[in-house]
């Protein structure tokens, strides 16, 4: 509180001595839009708003330590204390402002009734609910203003909560499912945080009276990693596949010593089983590379019918004595995929090691030496973390096997028609649902060989061409024999008075070459003809990765006798001839184009070699907030200003006091005379003054104390004298305590 008796409102802390990067290594720079901002050292930029029920200022040290550790210069900026919801709707506040990378909501039910003088636990309940009622109306309206994402995290209650915690874990859901449904915004509960990061003694019960401060720093630094480790999710592009190692990885032993039913598929095995199939249902596809006879491996699937992950679940494999990149990189090639989308995952460090020397854009991945190590270090590694995926990702174990059947067919057709006539290929192009917009704009992102604009855009933003700027956009649905390819494509065009302006036509690489790109292009001829335009105006800009885009363009162009290039790069094509646009498969050229090349690296955001070195560093050191927390502050052990071993009696309180403002302020010598004010004090730095002072000296100092004795020397004469607190700054504190009761009443 301050002077008059306020809790500590909107004061920006003065830093602390945090560690310095911990890891040496490439600075880390995932895939965000825009390109972050350059500081004058040369690191990327990384802004973070925070807007919080209570005081949350601790929470900028580890922030900062964590931006430190990735290559980013931190800013984070404090919302004024408890204004949440204003916050949210307010276009002008520091929470809603564009150049935000990241906005934070930490939240606490018992601070939603921490004033009210009612306990009926229907008030309670009846009142929690219409936050979380006004928590989503609130936070909707603030993701449609800035695009950056939205992090709502509860924090802990009070172990003295009115609120029972059956009731906590009701309302933590309800807000939760509240607020699925919008991509922009994500809910961390207190089970997330306790799961990956959780603090037994959390509570401070000496700075949440004194200044709304209710945990310790520890669990400040735990709530911070939980906060960062999402916003590092938000921003990098997904992995698509994890390649396992067989012997001492999926299970314990060696299937080739010993018989199927010797080897291990307890404990530590089952987690990674179930880890991997929870990596499986969010999107990603699992194959195997692995130095075994394939026929020991295949018995173990089929004689084991207790191992968590079934053969079905495997869209592929290499099972043989070669080199492991060698295999990788023939996996990437049967997968059409870039090698920077693969994890690779051993026990052995001398196979990791080959991995990393000939596969670098591969993350490789050692498994701790004891498997008993093995769950936490998978839920410590940031690189698995996604916090959305569309229905195409959860469908992309079957899309890749279906992908399969149909090479295998492409391998035994006698030509490109007679493979692409027994596809019995059906392609539906209609105008974009709202559920479909996510998937619109992921393709955005993810699409660079067939993208004729490159052009990323969220889903706010795609939203807004069609509701403002008068857009049309269309998506493309395939199917065929073997399955349903699902939502592979996507146009966005404007219709103006003369001509169809076509601003984004991207498709995805697996569909390439089959006639779909062709059937697109003429359904932008057909709405033109349609509606008696002349014109299609197809916009492009070459990249370094759309090819393939560039090389179908080319070939559309090649029927006409003459073209009309635009000024910025496009070409006007008279929409007669558009419409008319059919697919025959060029026998001299099997796919028709030139199709996507194999193991072509995607737009990731990540670099070619990945620090894969410094995320095993985080899941094997830095998984427990109180490892996180030592290097955070490491001289915290030592502010309290004496040993551990000796009581306040013991020692001079002239020289307690000025280890504890030392320590804090970050000062090599404070005279006993000069003010904490002038020394760099601030009000957050008062409460942990007075929060330590009175666990010394068994006190109960306000922090008007403070302000009435602002040096060492009168904080030493107080505490000798056996005094609490001026007795003339009663009456200001009971008389502030009684008008916000009567404001919130009155609220």
């Amino acid at each position: 509180m301050d002077k008059k008796g306020d809790p500590v409102v909107d004061v920006k802390p003065a830093r602390t001595n945090s560690a310095p990067m911990i890891i040496p290594g490439p600075n880390i720079a995932p895939h965000t839009t825009p390109i972050p901002e350059t500081t004058k050292n040369g690191k990327n930029s990384l802004k973070i708003s925070i807007a919080s029920t209570f005081t949350s200022h601790p929470l900028e040290d580890p922030l900062k330590f964590w931006g430190e550790t990735f290559g980013y210069e931190t800013t984070v900026r404090f919302s004024p204390y408890d204004q949440v919801f204003q916050e949210l709707l307010d276009p002008q506040s520091s929470l809603n402002q564009p150049d935000q990378d990241a906005r934070v909501l930490l939240l606490r039910t018992d601070d939603w009734i921490r004033n009210l003088s009612f306990s009926g636990e229907l008030s309670l309940h009846s009142h929690i609910v219409s936050n979380i009622h006004d928590l989503k109306s609130f936070a909707v309206t603030a993701a449609s203003i800035v695009d950056s994402p939205l992090f709502v995290t509860i924090a802990r209650n009070s172990r003295n909560s009115r609120i029972r915690p059956e009731n906590q874990a009701y309302y933590e859901q309800f807000i939760k499912n509240e607020l699925a449904s919008y991509t922009h915004i994500h809910v961390t509960t207190t089970d997330d945080i306790d799961k990956t990061y959780g603090v037994d003694d959390y509570e401070d019960v000496q700075r949440d009276q004194l200044g709304h401060i209710p945990f310790k720093n520890e669990y400040f630094t735990s709530l911070a990693t939980s906060v960062f480790r999402n916003l590092m999710a938000s921003r990098q592009t997904p992995y698509k596949v994890i390649v396992l190692d067989c012997d001492n990885t999926l299970w314990g032993g060696v299937c080739g010593e010993v018989s199927p039913e010797q080897l291990d598929l307890s404990g530590p095995y089952a987690s990674l089983h179930s880890f991997m199939l929870e990596q499986k249902a969010s999107g990603k596809i699992l194959c195997l590379c692995s130095k075994n006879v394939r026929e020991d491996v295949d018995r173990v699937f089929r004689e084991r019918t207790d191992m968590l992950i079934r053969s079905e679940d495997i869209v592929t494999s290499r099972i043989n004595w070669e080199p492991k990149s060698r295999n990788l990189r023939e996996l990437a090639d049967e997968l059409n995929l870039g090698l920077d989308s693969f994890i690779f995952i051993d026990d052995n460090p001398v196979e990791c090691a080959e991995v990393r020397a000939n596969c670098p854009e591969v993350f490789t991945l050692n498994l701790p030496e004891s498997p008993e190590d093995f769950g936490r270090f998978l839920d410590h590694t940031w690189v698995f973390d996604s916090l959305t995926s569309t229905s195409e990702d959860k469908k992309r174990t079957q899309l890749y096997k279906e992908n399969l059947q149909r090479s295998s067919l492409q391998q035994r057709s006698s030509s490109l028609k007679a493979f692409i006539d027994g596809l019995d290929l059906q392609i539906r192009i209609t105008d974009a649902t709202p559920e479909e917009i996510p998937r619109v704009s992921q393709l955005t992102y993810r699409t660079n060989q067939f993208n004729f604009t490159t052009i990323r855009r969220s889903e706010k933003e795609i939203r807004e061409l069609i509701d403002k700027e008068s857009y049309v956009c269309k998506v493309c649905r395939v199917r065929d024999r073997f399955g349903d390819y699902g939502l592979v494509g996507a146009l966005i065009f404007r219709v103006e008075p003369d001509r169809i302006l076509l601003d984004s036509f991207m498709l995805s690489c697996r569909v390439l070459g089959r006639g779909v790109e062709h059937r697109m292009l003429a359904s932008i001829g057909e709405s033109a003809h349609t509606q008696g335009l002349e014109i299609v105006d197809i916009q492009f800009a070459g990249s370094e990765k759309n090819r393939p885009a560039r090389t179908f363009l080319k070939s559309v162009l090649r029927g006409l006798a003459a073209t009309i290039p635009t000024t910025d790069g496009g070409y006007l094509l008279p929409s007669t001839y558009v419409n008319g646009l059919t697919y025959t498969p060029d026998e001299s050229n099997p796919d028709g184009h030139e199709g996507p090349r194999k193991s072509e690296s995607t737009d990731t955001g990540r670099p070619s070699a990945h620090p894969d070195r410094i995320f095993e560093h985080i899941a094997n050191e830095l998984h427990h907030p109180s490892k996180i927390h030592a290097l955070v502050y490491p001289k915290e052990a030592s502010r309290n200003g004496q040993p551990s071993t000796s009581s306040a009696s013991d020692q001079d309180p002239v020289q307690i006091i000025t280890g504890i403002w030392t320590n804090l302020l970050g000062r090599p010598h404070i005279g006993p005379d000069e003010h904490f004010f002038a020394v760099g004090g601030t009000s957050l730095k008062a409460v942990e003054v007075l929060s330590q002072l009175n666990e010394r000296f068994n006190k109960n100092l306000s922090i008007v104390s403070l302000f009435e004795h602002s040096t060492i020397r009168s904080l030493a004469d107080l505490v000798e004298n056996k005094e609490t607190q001026p007795a003339e700054f009663d009456w200001i504190l009971k008389r502030s305590e009684s008008r916000r009761n009567r404001l919130r009443r009155r609220e």
